[in-house]
């Protein structure tokens, strides 16, 4: 299984209030059935940028075999309804690795290191770089 994420951004004139986000949300997690929920969907996360107000970013979470990495329809029917308010983006990412870092007396030190490869077996530098700090 691979993970991946579809990501939607918009930059609008305007700032999009909290309730319109979680109404368009609520619409669209709505519109399918708990039976028709997307298939490999792991959950939806959405940011507003630190400083720029009227900036908005919708993240799709994915879990998938290959070849699934493509814009969903779920994804489609939100970037269709921001289309119309400000700059769209609608991007799709697939994860290549990951450093995971879990808190120790207030230092944080990598606890796990992955590099998935097409198998989703750790890569070669990744346990090359294992053996040389073991």
């Amino acid at each position: 299984m691979m993970r991946w994420i579809e990501i939607i951004s918009l930059r609008s004139s305007a700032n999009i209030s909290k309730q319109f986000v979680d109404e368009l949300l609520k619409e669209v997690s709505e519109s399918d059935s708990p039976t028709d929920m997307p298939k490999h969907l792991v959950e939806i996360r959405v940011y507003r940028h630190s400083f720029v107000e009227t900036d908005l970013s919708i993240h799709i979470y994915w879990e998938s075999e290959s070849g699934w990495q493509h814009k969903r329809p779920l994804g489609l029917r939100l970037s269709s309804a921001l289309r119309n308010m400000g700059l769209l983006n609608h991007s799709i990412w697939v994860e290549t690795g990951a450093l995971q870092f879990h808190a120790n007396y207030g230092y944080s030190s990598p606890q796990d290191i992955r590099a998935p490869d097409r198998e989703g077996s750790a890569s070669q530098a990744t346990r090359r770089l294992v053996a040389k700090e073991g």
